[in-house]
């Protein structure tokens, strides 16, 4: 049936692009700008979707006319006169800055940045920001609880400036601090029978004892090293080496370290040219050791990954046509050995120069879904949760991209993909003793599997009625297709969002946003389906540049005071104002 599928989705992807192609030229400017990915003010993401690449980058093109008149009978030749330039003072630039602000639910924040300024051979700067809240959320059943966070990001940047290449090295802490606040329904003095992975059954289990510690912390360093070719003709080959090494931990004494070690090569080769990406990748997961009766419960596990990946392409280049072939391999070496395979085609043709061009294309992926990018996309997933890998073993996409004017850019994109063993985040729910169908829902998550088909559709487009307004509206729309479930949990059906950005003047700026993702579905026990309703948020924000050193900003957020929950039990802040300034020195 798969392969039906597959058929189907290429025949429909070449028959897309044949009605692009026919689209009539048009003779307007381009403007290109950033996507716009709209989101939800302070409050953690629902998922991170998986990233799609980029498309044909539309340049814009300028021609120069001198308008003709006749020549005089007698050639003259004027002396050329050199230009006069007036001094001109140098910009001030100024290599420190810091920031400072408080706001409601009990928030303060604080920023302070040092960068390297006019050096030609190096590039330097290092920062730290810190953010903590210590407020109080309303949970669906009236109660209040503390829901307190402490944020703290630290990073130094360096690059070193050689004739044709640039030495890399970044440093990066992290370190996420808060409570498992969400809604639970265990009684702590009343017994409960758990199954364990193993298939064994305990009984009569104190409450107590299903509920971690109600803190948490997500701690992380990262470390990377690279060397970038910088060649200035495209006749020539180019190559971005790279080392990586990442260590996380967090309150449960759980760590992961992964060491990486890749790069990408692009020679040329003539008419034609050979690009080959790879990566190696050793990563291990260090269970607790902590043998307490708190968390005898839980199924922490040891677990060592290695994966080899190598992707290489042959690049047809054109003016108005590029295709791009090749494959995608990796190798997950673990307990068992699996290889996964996929194809890799895509082209970007050009239909009218500067103004429109379509890309067509299929290929593949596997998003390997280490420990430590599992908490960060849900921090209240249960500490011992070790997710498998998902293959995406094709995934054919297509659009168009381009402008209607000089003040207009638009991107118009179809993805269809097929997934094995997609995960989704579920509540735990544990039956109590003696009693069947009652059940006490915990405030962790854990996951479940399953195959899936997902077509995405994603349109963006931007207007800049004037110079000082820019506009950008995007949508997406998601459509999961499960082998075993009715709904892909927790994730939502669409996405919009539409931001404006105002200069008024010199000092002031303005900018506001307005946000929807739309309904999703919770798993409950016994199969019950919880609706987690759409939410739409809106945000005002203004900045005063009160001198060339320091400004003062404002920001209102969830202006609507709308109950977002981006986790069955778990609701995010309400309306929420913040205030700072900044100053450079």
């Amino acid at each position: 049936m798969k392969t039906i599928n597959i058929l189907l989705l290429i025949f429909a992807l070449f028959g897309c692009g044949g009605m692009v192609f026919s689209q009539e030229p048009l003779n307007q400017d381009v403007r290109v700008q950033r996507e716009y990915e709209p989101t939800i003010s302070d409050a953690m993401k629902i998922n991170q979707m998986p990233e799609r690449e980029d498309t044909l980058t539309v340049k814009p093109e300028f021609s120069y006319s001198v308008a003709g008149h006749a020549m005089p009978g007698v050639p003259q030749v004027s002396p050329l006169q050199a230009a006069r330039l007036a001094p001109q003072r140098p910009k001030d630039l100024y290599s420190s800055y810091i920031r400072g602000g408080m706001g409601n639910y009990q928030l303060l924040f604080g920023d302070i940045f040092y960068n390297l300024t006019r050096n030609e051979k190096f590039a330097f700067s290092i920062g730290l920001q810190q953010e903590s809240s210590w407020g109080e959320l309303e949970l669906e059943d009236g109660n209040r609880v503390d829901a307190p966070y402490h944020n703290t990001l630290g990073g130094l940047y360096m690059r070193h400036f050689f004739d044709d290449k640039t030495l890399e090295l970044d440093l990066d802490f992290h370190r996420f601090a808060y409570r498992y606040y969400g809604l639970q329904t265990i009684d702590p003095n009343g017994a409960y029978d758990i199954s364990l992975n193993n298939d064994i059954k305990i009984e009569d289990v104190n409450g107590v004892l299903l509920s971690p510690d109600d803190k948490q912390r997500q701690t992380t360093f990262d470390l990377h090293f690279g060397l970038l070719s910088q060649q200035s003709d495209l006749d020539d080959a180019r190559y971005h080496l790279n080392f990586d090494f990442g260590s996380f931990n967090n309150r449960t004494d759980v760590g992961e370290n992964s060491f990486s070690l890749g790069g990408d090569l692009y020679i040329p080769f003539g008419a034609l040219s050979l690009k080959v990406d790879g990566e190696g990748i050793y990563r291990k997961v260090r269970a607790t050791n902590d043998d307490n009766e708190f968390l005898s419960l839980f199924q922490f596990e040891d677990r060592e990954q290695v994966y080899l990946t190598l992707n290489p392409r042959v690049v047809f280049p054109g003016n108005k046509l590029k295709v791009e072939v090749g494959l995608n391999l990796t190798g997950e070496f673990s307990d068992t050995e699996e290889f996964y395979l996929s194809p890799h085609v895509r082209g970007d043709l050009v239909i009218a120069e500067g103004v429109v061009s379509t890309f067509l294309g299929m290929t593949g992926e596997l998003h390997q879904n280490s420990y430590r990018e599992i908490m960060e996309e849900n921090p209240f997933v249960s500490p011992d949760v070790l997710v498998k890998p998902s293959f995406t073993n094709i995934r054919g996409f297509a659009g168009v991209k381009g402008n209607f004017s000089s003040a207009t850019s638009f991107t118009a994109r179809l993805d269809y993909e097929f997934i094995e063993d997609e995960y989704f985040f579920v509540n735990r729910f544990f039956e109590q003793d003696g009693s069947p169908d009652t059940w006490g829902m915990s405030n962790l998550f854990d996951v479940v599997y399953d195959d899936a088909t997902l077509l995405s559709l994603t349109g963006e487009f931007l207007i800049r009625p004037d110079r000082d307004l820019d506009i950008i509206l995007k949508g997406v729309y998601y459509g999961w297709t499960l082998d075993n479930y009715d709904y892909a949990w927790h994730k939502p059906e669409m996405e919009l969002g539409i931001r404006a950005g105002y200069n008024y003047n010199d000092e002031w700026h303005f900018d506001a946003s307005f946000n929807v993702i739309g309904e999703r579905k919770a798993l409950m026990q016994s199969g019950e389906i919880k609706n987690l309703s759409s939410v739409a948020d809106f945000n005002l924000g203004a900045n005063y540049q009160y001198n060339k050193r320091m400004h003062f900003f404002a920001r209102i957020q969830n202006i609507f005071a709308a109950k977002f929950y981006p986790w069955a039990g778990y609701p995010m802040q309400g309306f929420n104002a913040r205030v700072g300034v900044g100053y450079s020195f």
